[in-house]
């Protein structure tokens, strides 16, 4: 390991590569552009640093139990826990929210621009979650729905472009993050057990009425 940057640095520098640091712990990504209002998407300065940094900030964070990849491809760099700690656990159906934006990421893959996010409105997202793929057998309430999309903003797998989180028509972007935050060999074994709860639940409910 190398640390002759944290002593060469510039007060600037350093106060940045804190600052990445501090990102990539608290939302486990960081992404190539950013969504802002009335200007659209721009270059992020932090992915940028990182590009430079990278191996820095890999060293940094390995004495911490964190390892820090990169998907140059897709536009992302994050972090995953060597001890398998601090991890974001979800429930049912943040866990089917979740799952239903991974699908219309994959959905729209093919019309993708450079950007690479694919844009939809929470409208879209429970379409997808109750009657596309019957992921749940009733939408979740719009409370439910805003602390979910809430929690994955923060972790940078969505950006809100438009509305709030719960109406309908808010429009957001679904980022490339998704394809780390659920993986595709992952997607169909977690719906397949989602669904499959759902009918134990109701074979359960028939037999209570009976």
């Amino acid at each position: 390991m190398n640390f002759d940057f944290l002593t060469e640095a510039t007060a600037r520098e350093l106060e940045q590569f804190k600052a990445v640091c501090n990102q990539l712990l608290s939302r486990t990504y960081i992404v190539r552009t950013l969504y802002r209002p009335g200007k659209g998407r721009i270059n992020n300065p932090d992915y940028t640093f990182l590009s430079i940094h990278y191996q820095q900030v890999r060293d940094y964070l390995s004495l911490l139990d964190w390892d820090l990849r990169k998907d140059e491809m897709n536009g992302f760099f994050y972090v995953r826990n060597t001890d398998e700690a601090n991890r974001c656990n979800l429930n049912k159906k943040e866990t089917a929210i979740l799952l239903a934006l991974r699908m219309i990421y994959d959905e729209n893959q093919e019309r993708l621009g450079l950007e690479q996010d694919a844009v939809c409105t929470v409208r879209d997202v429970l379409e997808k979650v109750v009657t596309d793929y019957a992921i749940l057998p009733a939408r979740p309430n719009m409370d439910e729905v805003k602390r979910t999309l809430t929690l994955l903003e923060h972790h940078a797998v969505i950006q809100r472009i438009e509305g709030k989180f719960n109406r309908s028509d808010c429009k957001l972007a679904i980022l490339p993050t998704v394809l780390a935050a659920v993986s595709s060999e992952k997607l169909n074994d977690v719906v397949s057990v989602l669904r499959r709860e759902e009918d134990d639940d109701e074979e359960t409910d028939a037999d209570s009425a009976d």
